[in-house]
This record gives C-alpha cells, sequence and structure tokens, in this order.
C-alpha cells in the first residue's frame, strides 16, 4: 500500500489540517498528492517549505504483517518535493545532531511479503523523514511508543495509525553548515497513536518528548525535561504546531488542556494542561483512569542520588539518598520508595538539610538498563520522581546524582 490510509483502522482518521497561521509555510507542488502530500509505502508526509523539515509524517502499521528485514541507511532526496526543500546531509554532518526518524524504519517495514517489507523500510530513508535530533535523544525509546499498544495488547486488530512530527520552541536554536542556509532545530517532537479497543471505539495516546526544554515551558512556566516522555492532550500538540487534528482525536484522547472540574473532582486531575510523565507501558493514562496526586513542586523533598551498579551483589550494593531540603523535621514512618514493579516502606527522621541513604533496597531493583524511582509520603502522595540512564560496566560503583533538575518549589 501507498501512503497513509485515512480508513486503515476500520475507523476514519483523516491528516491533520492546517492553522491558518501555518497554512502558508505549507509546501505545494504539483507532482504532490493534492499538491501537498508525499507519498511513501504505508506513510504520508507533509513539509514545511520555510523550514525545510516535515510537518508531519502519517504511518500506518500492521503489526501482523512487520518482517524483519534489513536496515538500507542509503538516504535519498525526494525529488518531488526539491532539493531546496529538504535539509540534506550537511546539516547532520559532524555535529550531535542525528537524521531521525519520524515514519518509523522497522514500523514501516511491513507487507504481504519481505519483499513489499523491504521496499516499505528503504522508502522511510528520505531526507524528507528526518528531523534534526540530538545524539542523546533516545530514539529507541521515542520510537517505541507505538510498541506500547502492542505489549498491553490494547488493540483488537494489529492495527495501529501513528501522527508523528517536531516542535519548535519560540526561540528554537539554529544550525548553519558552511555554504548552507541555516535551519531551525526542533525543540521537541510529537507523536498520536490511535488504534481499535477492545470495546471497538477509538482510542488515542499522545506523546511530547523535549530536546530543549528552554525553548519550550507550558503556559503554567513548568519546565519540560528533556529526553522524557509525556503524555498529553491533543489540544497542546495543536496549540504547539499549528496543526489541526481531526475532532474524533481529541474526543478520545483521555488527557485534558483546559481546566475541568469534573476532572478535578472525579479523576484527580493535578494539573491543567496534563503532562504524565511515561518510561513505561502501564504508566499510560487511559480514559476515565484516576491520576496520582502529584506534589513534586510543593515539598522540597527530593531523592539525591542512587548506585545502580554496583560491584558483587548488586541486590546488597544499590541504594538510595533521599535529602530533606525544608526548613522542618521530617518523619518518613509510611513513606514508600517505588519502581515500577515494587515499592519499599521506609522510615526515619530527618531535620532541615539532612540526607539518609537507604540500602538494601529489595523489593525494588535499579535495573542497570536504566529506569524510575518514585518517592511517596504516607498520604499515598508523589513526592519525586526520577529518571536514571543505562548504567554500562564503566560506570559501576559510580552513583547516579540527580543534580540537574529544577528543584523550584511553588507555594
Amino acid at each position: 500500500m501507498v501512503g497513509y490510509d485515512p480508513d486503515f483502522l476500520g475507523q476514519t482518521v483523516p491528516l491533520p489540517e492546517f492553522s491558518p497561521s501555518l497554512i502558508g509555510f505549507v509546501l505545494e507542488k504539483p507532482e504532490l498528492l493534492d499538491g501537498i502530500y508525499a507519498q511513501y509505502y504505508n506513510y504520508t508526509i507533509a513539509m514545511n517549505q520555510q523550514l525545510r523539515t516535515p510537518l508531519f509524517a502519517a504511518l500506518n502499521i500492521d503489526q501482523s504483517k512487520i518482517k524483519g528485514v534489513s536496515r538500507s541507511n542509503d538516504w535519498r532526496i525526494d525529488t518531488r518535493i526539491g532539493a531546496e526543500n529538504q535539509l540534506n546531509n550537511d546539516y547532520y554532518f559532524s555535529n550531535p545532531w542525528d537524521r531521525g526518524h519520524l515514519a518509523r524504519r522497522s514500523s514501516a517495514a511491513w507487507g504481504e511479503s519481505a519483499r513489499e517489507a523491504k521496499l516499505a523500510s528503504d522508502d522511510t530513508f528520505f531526507y524528507s523523514n528526518a528531523s534534526l535530533q540530538h545524539e542523546n535523544f533516545n530514539q529507541d525509546e521515542w520510537l517505541a511508543l507505538e510498541d506500547w499498544v502492542k505489549d498491553l495488547t490494547l488493540d483488537t486488530t494489529n492495527k495501529i495509525s501513528v501522527i508523528s512530527g517536531p516542535i519548535f520552541g519560540e526561540f528554537a536554536r539554529s544550525i548553519t553548515p558552511q555554504g548552507r542556509p541555516t535551519a531551525l532545530i526542533p525543540s521537541g517532537f510529537f507523536k498520536v497513536v490511535a488504534y481499535i479497543d477492545h470495546q471497538e471505539t477509538l482510542a488515542v495516546r499522545a506523546f511530547m518528548m523535549m530536546q530543549d526544554e528552554e525553548a519550550l515551558r507550558d503556559k503554567r512556566g513548568k519546565r519540560l525535561f528533556n529526553f522524557q516522555r509525556y503524555q498529553v492532550s491533543i489540544t497542546e500538540i495543536e496549540e504547539k504546531t499549528g496543526l489541526i487534528f481531526p475532532q474524533q482525536l481529541p474526543d478520545n484522547n483521555p488527557l485534558f488542556f483546559n481546566e475541568n472540574p469534573r476532572a478535578v473532582t472525579d479523576l484527580n486531575v493535578n494539573h491543567f494542561p496534563e503532562h504524565i510523565e511515561v518510561d513505561a507501558p502501564d504508566e499510560m493514562i487511559s480514559m476515565d483512569d484516576q491520576r496520582e496526586t502529584v506534589r513534586d513542586e510543593e515539598v522540597p523533598i527530593f531523592i539525591a542520588a542512587a548506585l545502580v551498579n554496583a560491584s558483587g551483589d548488586e541486590t546488597l550494593g544499590e541504594w538510595i539518598s533521599i535529602i530533606n531540603l525544608s526548613n522542618q523535621r521530617v518523619d518518613f514512618q509510611g513513606w514508600r520508595l517505588k519502581d515500577p514493579q515494587d515499592e519499599l516502606m521506609i522510615g526515619g527522621v530527618l531535620g532541615p538539610g539532612e540526607a539518609m541513604q537507604i540500602g538494601p533496597l529489595s523489593p525494588i531493583q535499579l535495573g542497570n538498563r536504566g529506569g524510575t524511582i518514585s518517592l511517596y509520603n504516607a498520604a499515598g502522595e508523589r513526592i519525586d520522581r526520577v529518571k536514571y540512564p543505562v548504567q554500562p560496566k564503566a560506570l559501576e560503583d559510580k552513583p547516579v546524582i540527580f543534580a540537574m533538575r529544577d528543584l523550584t518549589i511553588s507555594g
């Protein structure tokens, strides 16, 4: 199949439209479908002529027909779009910026035969499907979001439609290769995943991930941390991109953008617009899910450090330290540390400025492949949450310090 099919799921999911503020930047050429859309195997692109980057890539995925095929790595200019309207390899050479796929290669690599899947895989290696992604941007984490639907068996048809694209902040950074025009660097990326759930209704999950946290803040001024995946509302993506998604997507997305009294009383929504950190499939919010109470910005108690990769028996050597930056003594009776699978009850008392080390940590475990740690008070409110990266052998017995964070407390 060539190009994105709006009816792929059995319920129509049209391509996004363009707001009046964006329409003047959309590339239009007679070689393109409807003068706008470049079609490839299983996906469709619309381009921003001024920025020479995709506005979005819309991809259909039939997970029952995905094939394991070899990777091409042969990046090409799409002549239909024109070399002058794409960022070529000059913008990715000898610098910290990678050619980030918008339509994921391994997800596009499906078809009735291995040959079809290979053609689809190779068709993702056009510069029109690439966007400037920082080398520290975990493409595996970001691109694997569509796998979560499959991992949780949320869909019933093995079919998923995914719309992805860049987000440019008000003060976006730029890059100027020698002899080439300046290009703006995306401040982050969005991904909208749609599928048919077990109630045979359209379900939607929307995400953002930043790579330039200073260029983008939510309307309350709260920082969105770099390289952290957030589940968000469709409306926020529309606000940040100028795209207009079909109404059935925000209607079937569980997160809220605007103040909603019912969401506060019935679902315990803490903040608007909602940003939910998601680092594992079961952290995704579904329709009508209760939110946990988050007081990260109110209570100055922090997870300060953790020894993740301990030598010898890691279950005995791992530890977590907690620091009290309030001006009061804090009793930790009934408090809990949690990883995605288990929790550990803790205790003790800390005076102002004091810290304590907790270990061994069983039953919670700090995986060397990276993970998250959350701290909850006796009332079950989340007080802090940290994410730690992969810990290779070279970092054995070297603690992770959670220092590069916004420790500003509101109120």
